[in-house]
């Protein structure tokens, strides 16, 4: 394996395995970007294909497939391979079977909310790592810079946005939560500029919100830079993130805690870049809601 400046995927976890196609596939020729966007796509079907199945459902010639992987950091096509179909075994259930097998469940002896805050804790405690660490104060420092900041979340990830929202507005005068559908989600992204962010929050599997995805995709072609917040690796969105916060899921119940321990340590650190405005905000907020006896 070539040390020098690849990607060593031998000390990789699991989870950080679709960030190797991304991240490093973007270093690559167009070609070779593309077989890996392909890749990432149709993992499941690939998962069992030789070099030359992959070649021609990709059109991308064998000798390029080959190169890809070895430049990638594999060993061989057939890690490549082994290391796809150990994260397909690996891989957390759907969202929405989630939801399905909490309710069915048989209860274990314990009090129910016993067994829901040790599954969160669980997720928590899992999500927690430098990646992730590194990716919340990459995106606060982005957000703290940004012109306009514009959050994208629909469906089963609009709690999440709603809650981002009302944290970074006490602290920021220039976030805006889009609460619209595709046909006139553009009107908003169509005026944003370089200087701008979209912040997409991107929840469930193996389904995602479509509207969230073209959010993502338009960020990335117009150059706007996009904060992809997901729980899942191979959420769509992500391949167009600038910085991505993926999380953990739970294994017996759906559960935002883990993406909401995430957004809060992202709102801290935003408002802790800008702390001396940030701090001035919110006390002039305070004075206003307590003046118009919206609070005691």
């Amino acid at each position: 394996m070539n040390n020098e400046g690849l990607l060593s995927v031998e000390n990789k976890i699991i989870d950080d395995l679709f960030s190797v196609f991304r991240n490093e596939g973007m270093k690559l020729s167009p070609r070779q970007r593309e077989l890996c966007s392909y890749i990432i796509k149709n993992h499941k079907k690939i998962a069992f294909w030789t070099v030359e199945e992959l070649a021609r459902n990709s059109s991308i010639s064998p000798a390029t497939v080959v190169r890809t992987v070895k430049s990638l950091g594999f060993e061989s096509y057939r890690d490549m391979i082994g290391r796809i179909q150990s994260y397909i075994i690996d891989d957390k259930i759907p969202l929405w079977w989630n939801v399905e097998k909490s309710l069915e469940k048989e209860r274990p002896d314990f009090h129910v909310l016993t067994w829901v805050a040790r599954d969160n804790i669980s997720a928590i405690t899992s999500s927690v790592s430098n990646n992730l660490a590194e990716a919340v104060c990459s995106a606060a420092q982005t957000l703290s810079n940004a012109g306009k900041v514009y959050i994208v979340a629909v469906r089963s990830s609009r709690a999440v946005g709603i809650y981002l929202h009302s944290m970074l507005s006490q602290m920021m005068d220039n976030v805006f939560m889009i609460s619209y559908g595709e046909d006139e989600i553009y009107d908003a992204l169509s005026g944003m500029g370089p200087n701008d962010v979209i912040v997409v929050i991107s929840m469930g599997g193996p389904h995602y919100a479509v509207t969230s995805i073209k959010a993502a995709e338009y960020g990335h072609i117009n150059s706007i830079k996009t904060i992809v917040i997901t729980n899942s690796q191979l959420c769509i969105a992500a391949q167009y993130a600038d910085v991505l916060l993926c999380v953990e899921q739970t294994e017996d119940h759906y559960s935002i805690a883990s993406v909401i321990t995430a957004v809060e340590a992202l709102v801290i650190e935003t408002g802790a870049v800008n702390k001396d405005k940030s701090i001035t905000k919110m006390r002039k907020l305070e004075k206003t809601l307590v003046e118009r006896n919206i609070t005691l």
